[in-house]
């Protein structure tokens, strides 16, 4: 009888042992590596950068070496940017002292700037490097980033000649989601004749889909499929979401409003 109530003993020593231990985080890499030739040059794809409210996001060139020495950014009503250096026009410094390796950029509540349109695909930001006698241009598109933050840091690595670094897209589940959406309001809009199947649109639109169902964040696949994402908004709107959730919000269409023509 003791050897039984030692064993019982010991079995509930062991559940609340497992059941009380603490939990170990799990958490998202903090850098994404990205090549060189992903960004710049022939063989560039625009990189959509995400940068989520109080969780701001850098962009790295110390593994290649190159001096930044200028930076657009062609919204600047949603995001900031500072850098570790001195640039023209960021702080008081003398032309031979310019330059920088790493910027920051930070998110912030929408300001309105006259004359400056709304940017639904994401802020565009083009930077200058040099490195010894040689200038190069990158390109990224700044979104807004939902959710928990993936990333910290984008870091920009130089391409071997053995094997390229390659970056697999973040997955958006979101997207994934309102692919669904977009499905059936594409469907919707097939049956009362807003839209044929032999049209570019609809390629466009199937485009779109195939890009989502991939787990492509929904506005860079709107940017490659070229559908707008105002069209977008009233696919999913008619397929049945009732929140959107994309950087640019609108007022949300009345039942009304959704009879629209599909020439987007």
């Amino acid at each position: 009888m003791k050897f039984k109530y030692i064993i019982y003993f010991s079995l509930i020593h062991l559940c609340c042992a497992s059941i009380f231990a603490p939990l170990k985080p799990v958490f998202a890499n903090t850098i994404r590596q990205v090549a060189a030739s992903h960004v710049s040059g022939e063989t560039a794809q625009l990189q959509t950068v995400k940068v989520w409210n109080g969780h701001g996001v850098s962009i790295s060139f110390y593994r290649t070496g190159e001096t930044i020495k200028k930076i657009w950014l062609d919204d600047p009503s949603r995001f900031v940017f500072d850098v570790d250096g001195c640039l023209e026009g960021l702080g008081r410094c003398s032309g031979s002292s310019t330059g920088a390796g790493l910027i920051h950029i930070r998110r912030i509540e929408k300001v309105k700037i006259p004359g400056l349109p709304e940017a639904p695909y994401g802020a565009h930001m083009t930077v200058i490097t040099e490195s010894g006698s040689t200038l190069k241009s990158y390109h990224f598109r700044i979104v807004p980033g939902s959710g928990a933050p993936q990333y910290s840091q984008i870091e920009i690595v130089g391409d071997t000649p053995s094997k390229t670094q390659e970056t697999r897209p973040e997955v958006s589940y979101t997207a994934l989601s309102d692919s669904k959406y977009i499905t059936k309001g594409m469907q919707i809009a097939l049956s009362k004749q807003w839209v044929t199947t032999d049209s570019t649109l609809w390629q466009r639109l199937n485009q779109l889909i195939e890009l989502c169902s991939q787990g492509e964040e929904l506005v860079a696949a709107a940017s490659t499929a070229g559908v707008s994402m105002q069209l977008v908004e009233k696919l999913m709107l008619l397929g049945g979401k009732r929140v959107l959730e994309v950087p640019s919000p609108r007022s949300t269409p009345s039942a009304t409003q959704t009879n629209f023509v599909l020439n987007q």
